[in-house]
């Protein structure tokens, strides 16, 4: 199982460095975009394009510093270290499924298996944090046994 855990982690590295090029792709696009724009003599349509662009690299820019910070955090993830409770860092085996509490990533597919990555604030892994093997977690009206913890 911890080898389904480092293939986790690397898929989930894999996944953040994507989205990262692709958000400084689309962010050079519209910034290159921007710049290239040149006045034309319908002064307002060009003030609100300009404007719409703006727009759109204040929300590439925030998209990929929050990208930049899952990756940060999920740097600081030590994969190899057992805990007999959940922590950062622990893939959980439960009734319901497998959930690795790191970054909110969302649902992998990782050799034949379904994994949620959910980030450490999320209420599910607020709820997780601290059970051990058997316990049982309520969470939203469903109940969540605890199988394993890696």
């Amino acid at each position: 199982m911890l080898q389904l855990k480092e293939q986790i982690i690397k898929s989930c590295k894999l996944h953040l460095d994507h989205k990262l090029n692709e958000l400084k792709s689309a962010l050079r696009e519209v910034t290159e975009a921007g710049n290239s724009e040149t006045k034309s003599t319908a002064g307002d349509k060009h003030e609100t394009a300009r404007a719409m662009m703006q727009l759109e690299q204040e929300k590439l820019g925030k998209q990929l510093q929050e990208a930049e910070t899952q990756l940060a955090d999920f740097e600081r993830i030590d994969g190899s270290i057992q805990s007999d409770s959940v922590v950062l860092g622990s893939l959980i085996e439960t009734d319901k499924g497998f959930f690795l509490i790191a970054a909110s990533i969302g649902k992998l597919q990782v050799d034949d298996q379904t994994v949620f990555v959910i980030s450490n604030k999320s209420p599910l892994a607020i709820a997780l944090n601290g059970k051990k093997q058997k316990d049982t977690v309520l969470f939203n009206g469903v109940s969540y046994v605890i199988i394993n913890i890696y």
